[in-house]
């Protein structure tokens, strides 16, 4: 069956961290980290249903602008959502422009902190002349976004600042069985969609085999962690038994003092994770540019440690 998620890299393995999780059947896409986004369309960006900043670092969050230049003419409300602190680094970035202008344009931009048990949230908006409105706060139980296919969690990790890891999982996986669909001589269409919905609430299936239900996916995406045994067990139980883990390994592990003392990981911690977790296949990014033009060797690594060769993602 058709998977729905479809993750890639934003740059290659030595460049900016962030992934891009699309969502074609959906017409959606999830961001994890707001590298440099120069490179993506408009038309692109528009799809996004979410963004999770794990740490605002620069190389995490210097696209939060060109997000938010797009965002500024899109109908459709955009959440983001970052870790402690999060709120106050937004402020910085909008409040550094003039919104005198600002009133008619249709942006709808709402900012979530996940500290602790709770969630604070401010909401931007062109009415409010791009000034932060303080919602209610909300209790934080691992879930940032939901809707009726997929949802995406959270939860905090160490980099000698909080980190947040995150994992999209998806609701109920269903799937259209394309040989059948061809013998009754059916076209696809919206009609499937809204067929699979009303399955996912509560409906019957009874399309004699045309749509197939099979294992909800689940991808991970870890990244900036210090490789302490605290952080590593935490990290090992918040991906267990993932369908795709999206993980750092920004060092060989012959530099694992400079990794430690760095709050990194090696590509060895990172595929040990990955095996301790189960997780069934495994990506690695976020590596060290002192290391390009031997990012096989750090593949290498990492897939010796986790016991079958790292997906090598574009």
């Amino acid at each position: 069956m058709r998977t729905l998620f479809h993750p890639t890299f934003l740059h290659p393995p030595t460049g900016d961290p962030g992934a891009w999780i699309d969502l074609p059947d959906e017409g959606r896409a999830v961001l994890c980290d707001l590298p440099s986004l120069a490179h993506l369309p408009p038309r692109r960006l528009l799809k996004l249903a979410h963004a999770v900043v794990t740490h605002t670092h620069m190389d995490h969050f210097v696209g939060f602008d060109q997000l938010l230049r797009v965002a500024l003419r899109r109908e459709a409300p955009l959440a983001v959502t970052g870790p402690p602190g999060f709120l106050e680094s937004v402020r910085g970035r909008i409040g550094a422009y003039s919104w005198n202008l600002i009133e008619g344009y249709p942006v709808h931009l709402r900012v979530q902190e996940v500290e602790g048990d709770t969630l604070h949230a401010e909401e931007y908006s062109g009415a409010s002349r791009m000034k932060p409105v303080t919602l209610p706060d909300a209790p934080f139980a691992g879930t940032v976004h939901a809707e009726r296919a997929f949802r995406v969690e959270v939860a905090t990790f160490d980099h000698g600042i909080p980190v947040l890891g995150v994992v999209l999982r998806e609701a109920r996986h269903l799937g259209v069985n394309k040989d059948l669909l061809l013998r009754r001589g059916l076209v696809p269409g919206p009609w499937l969609r809204e067929r699979k919905d009303a399955i996912r609430g509560g409906a019957a299936n009874d399309t004699d085999g045309l749509i197939v239900e099979g294992p909800g996916q689940v991808v991970a995406y870890l990244t900036d962690l210090s490789g302490t045994g605290e952080n590593l067990a935490r990290a090992e139980d918040f991906v267990r038994d993932v369908d795709l883990l999206l993980c750092e390994a920004a060092f060989l592990d012959e530099d694992r003092a400079l990794a430690l003392e760095r709050k990194h990981l090696t590509a060895k911690q990172a595929g040990e994770l990955a095996r301790r977790a189960a997780a069934k296949r495994l990506a690695v990014f976020h590596l060290s540019p002192r290391y390009e033009g031997r990012e096989a060797e750090v593949f290498r690594e990492a897939g010796e440690a986790f016991g079958a060769p790292v997906l090598e993602m574009k």
